[in-house]
């Protein structure tokens, strides 16, 4: 799966903007988080994969800068210390965590969305958890 990050100054219907651009797209979002570091706004979206491109350069255009990456979903079991598993593996393979999001929880799991450094090499150290 792939995320697309939007870097932009902090204002007031920041938000409202970069949701509208892809609502009258019709570009359902999965996952979202925002935070303001300093001036400036970090908007994280997951949307409909076969969507992503399109989501993009609609942003692009609308003059935001968008950065694309490999998003990986993995299935965690809905309790304490199960993230830490993921971590340790993630750790002791030289591989830095760029980002983490807990998407849903339902029934006992917990899909979580994770940006690493390596996401190729990810794929058969996590394989349990996809």
């Amino acid at each position: 799966m792939e995320s697309l990050t939007v870097i932009a100054p902090d204002r007031i219907g920041l938000l409202l903007e970069v949701t509208e651009v892809l609502g009258k797209l019709k570009i359902n979002i999965e996952s979202i988080s925002m935070e303001v570091v300093g001036r400036k706004a970090v908007i994280r979206l997951i949307v409909e994969k076969a969507r992503i491109r399109q989501a993009r350069e609609a942003l692009v255009k609308r003059g935001f800068k968008v950065v694309e990456s490999d998003t990986i979903i993995l299935k965690l079991k809905d309790r304490p210390g199960e993230l830490s598993k993921v971590a340790k593996i993630l750790s002791d393979a030289g591989i830095n965590t760029e980002n983490v999001q807990i998407v849903d929880k339902h029934g006992g799991e917990t899909l979580c969305a994770i940006r690493v450094s390596k996401s190729k090499k990810v794929g058969n150290l996590l394989k349990d958890y996809m």
